[in-house]
């Protein structure tokens, strides 16, 4: 061992070097590939949200939800979600809650409902932006990595993850979940909403251990709605 460490270590054959050289740049090359549809998606989301910042749009959309809703809460839950959908395109998690905290999570408390309530609501689907189609930044990249179709595997993204657009609601109806009230109804909100959800997952995606049938699908996913609501 002594004489062994005291060698002078032997240089890689030029094989080896030219094979490791030859793996880089074609790593390289399928990286610079891979980033070319989140590229494009990017700089259209960018140019959304520059459009949105420029020009006060953002002001705008709450007065105009304010209007539209008339104070009716479901319509202005959806015209708001629509509206987080849209700014939080291509965006980090931090600056999507920021801006729609500022622009959108107001009108839903000056409605009279919860604080946690409307900020976990924007949050939910600020983030839902990722793998929401046209522009699905967190699927589009899946895709670069499994060399699938971008916006199949986004419709996807979007069919098995269909629980996250029904829980933000669940918060806005359902203050239990946010562990407001009685110990009970807390209890109770809790398993009948855990329990919908994974019920409305099964009747989505079509499978729980095996595949099953659209029979059972329907009945799986009343079942899911009974739950949750």
């Amino acid at each position: 061992e002594p004489l062994a460490a005291g060698r002078r270590r032997q240089p890689l054959p030029w094989a080896v070097f030219r094979a490791g050289w030859d793996d880089l740049i074609d790593g390289l090359e399928r990286g610079a590939r891979n980033m070319i549809g989140i590229a494009l998606a990017t700089a259209a989301a960018g140019i959304i949200v520059g459009t949105v910042s420029l020009t006060g749009l953002g002001l705008v959309m709450t007065e105009f939800v304010e209007a539209v809703s008339s104070g009716n809460i479901i319509l202005m839950l959806l015209l708001v979600a629509f509206i987080c959908l849209v700014l939080g395109m291509g965006m980090p998690t931090t600056a999507v809650y920021v801006l729609l905290a500022v622009l959108v999570a107001p009108a839903l408390v000056q409605l009279g409902i919860n604080a946690l309530a409307a900020h976990l609501f924007i949050f939910y689907f600020g983030m839902a932006s990722m793998t929401t189609p046209p522009i699905a930044l967190g699927a589009f990249a899946a895709a670069s990595i499994a060399q699938s179709d971008s916006m199949r595997t986004a419709l996807h993204a979007m069919r098995f993850g269909a629980v996250k657009y029904v829980v933000p609601f669940l918060f806005v109806f359902s203050p239990a979940l946010l562990l407001k009230g009685p110990i009970d109804d807390v209890v109770v909100a809790a398993i009948t909403a855990v329990a919908g959800a994974v019920l409305l997952g099964m009747a989505l995606t079509g499978y729980f251990v095996r595949d099953i049938g659209w029979l059972k699908r329907v009945l799986l996913g009343v079942a899911a709605l009974c739950l949750l609501t």
